[in-house]
């Protein structure tokens, strides 16, 4: 299989009528699918006169914006998907660093001529396009630096869908209910999930999120029964008490990623949807959504660290100290990610692109490019990798290196808690939590010192009335310190 068309040509010829997508305005079935992207396939080739070349989308989370997807495909170009609702200044930075070929936008969507389709032209980018060329592109957060763009594979992205059916079953009776935009990676999954096996995506309406009896209601109401949600959809849900009121039948899986999920938002989950099963998958943008998962398959304790587990098929984790050596068992390490995963760079940045894909520093026999996630972890008795924390998020105090990210796990798991982010004070040498919840800032203090050594202890505690969060919707830890620290 060389590219993603197969995966919709596939499912449009066992299913035409079928619905693969749908929103809250309209739906469109396997073959008109395939027909209107021909179509915007061809208008596009026309325009553009070249492979490979990127074509920047503006996504509003809605069927046309995945129609778009196809069509920019069968002109045998890459996507890159920006979020429609973002400030003027901050679409131009984007669209500066792309230099798009071409802009569709929900207007020029509805505008690009519906040419009669041109089956030489798209079967002459069919044939030139191969597993190993880019079929989009996706904006990391940028919550900690300037914003990059990986480019991820066609082939990349069907060993991703491939595993994650023959892991999870999914089948032409799965319906996802899609809450992720368009512009953070975590939607690959079912958008091409739902290609690959005949699949129906239903896209959640974003202002159904404000209204957490009526999203579960939507779920219900369209027969969703596979939540990929990111872990602040997750998190919102179980606390904002949705589940004393309303719980959704027919969900059998609930996959989350992002982030790190606390036990005690997993446990809310678990206690509404016993039947279902939870599957915490990891991995960067820049390894094509997911690297490692973990099925849960056990109880934890409020507090307690949920794994991301073990890799995911064709894929490899190393887990390097900071000379690049493989850690003892039971040691902290930086996660080192190679196999069919790993993505073809950052769009226009070769700098940035050598620094973090680079070769596998075990292997000096051929070319072998592993990508450097930043990301530290370390093996349970389980033999189970559990996530502590971004690399520059460890931090040496009073003489003891302490992971940041360990601070905020034992955080969640203090009553009265929904959301934490602890940073560092260099200047001051002072370790600072902040979080939303009802707790006052003096208990969470007290509870921290019984749950923690001094060493690691938080120095200033500052409560919040929102925490910033990026477009991704991940705390955007920048912003915290700038907001609510810097000032005082």
């Amino acid at each position: 299989m060389n590219n993603l068309l197969e995966l919709l040509e596939n499912s449009a010829d066992r299913y035409p009528d079928k619905i693969v997508y749908s929103d809250e305005n309209e739906s469109v079935s396997f073959s008109e699918l395939r027909k209107i992207a021909k179509e915007i396939g061809t208008a596009v080739a026309r325009k553009v006169q070249g492979l490979r070349m990127p074509i920047a989308i503006v996504t509003n989370h809605r069927v046309a914006d995945l129609v778009a997807f196809a069509g920019v495909h069968y002109a045998g170009c890459f996507y890159i998907p920006l979020d429609g609702a973002a400030p003027e200044e901050f679409m131009k930075s984007r669209l500066e660093l792309i230099n798009p070929a071409m802009i569709i936008d929900a207007k020029s969507i509805l505008e690009l001529p519906r040419e009669t389709i041109d089956d030489a032209l798209l079967q002459n980018a069919r044939d030139s396009i191969i597993s190993s060329d880019p079929a989009y592109a996706i904006f990391t957060s940028g919550s900690t630096g300037v914003a990059k763009a990986a480019v991820i594979s066609h082939g990349s992205v069907i060993n991703l869908a491939n595993w994650l059916a023959e892991t999870f079953g999914f089948s032409e009776k799965t319906i996802f209910a899609g809450q992720g935009p368009f512009y953070f990676d975590g939607s690959v999954k079912e958008i091409y999930s739902t290609l690959r096996n005949g699949c129906t995506l239903q896209l959640v309406p974003k202002k159904l999120f404000s209204f957490p009896i009526r999203a579960m209601q939507f779920i219900q109401d369209v027969g969703a029964n596979v939540l990929p949600w990111a872990v602040s959809a997750v998190k919102l849900m179980a606390n904002s008490g949705v589940f004393d009121k309303f719980i959704p039948e027919g969900v059998t899986d609930v996959i989350f990623g992002g982030e790190t999920m606390p036990a005690s938002t997993l446990n809310i989950w678990k206690r509404a949807m016993p039947q279902a099963r939870f599957a915490n998958v990891y991995g960067p943008a820049e390894v094509t959504v997911d690297c490692s998962y973990y099925i849960v398959d056990r109880d934890f304790q409020d507090g307690e660290s949920i794994p991301i587990g073990n890799a995911c098929k064709n894929v490899e984790l190393l887990l390097l100290d900071e000379n690049q050596v493989p850690v003892s068992d039971g040691e902290a390490g930086e996660i080192y990610v190679r196999g069919a995963g790993v993505g073809l760079g950052y769009w226009r940045d070769p700098e940035r692109t050598s620094e973090a894909f680079i070769q596998n520093p075990l292997n000096s026999a051929y070319r072998d490019i592993v990508y450097k996630t930043g990301d530290i972890a370390k093996y349970n008795e389980n033999g189970e990798l559990v996530f502590l924390s971004r690399a520059d998020y460890q931090v040496k105090h009073m003489g003891s290196r302490i992971e940041l990210g360990e601070i905020e796990i034992v955080a969640t798991g203090v009553e009265g808690i929904d959301l934490v982010c602890c940073l560092y004070d260099k200047d001051q040498g002072k370790i600072l939590l902040f979080y939303e919840g009802s707790i006052l800032e003096k208990e969470l203090a007290k509870a921290m010192e019984t749950r923690m050594p001094r060493y690691m202890q938080p120095n200033v505690v500052i409560k919040v009335e929102e925490m910033p969060a990026t477009p991704n919707g991940k705390i955007d830890r920048l912003r915290v310190k700038e907001v609510y620290y810097d000032g005082l």
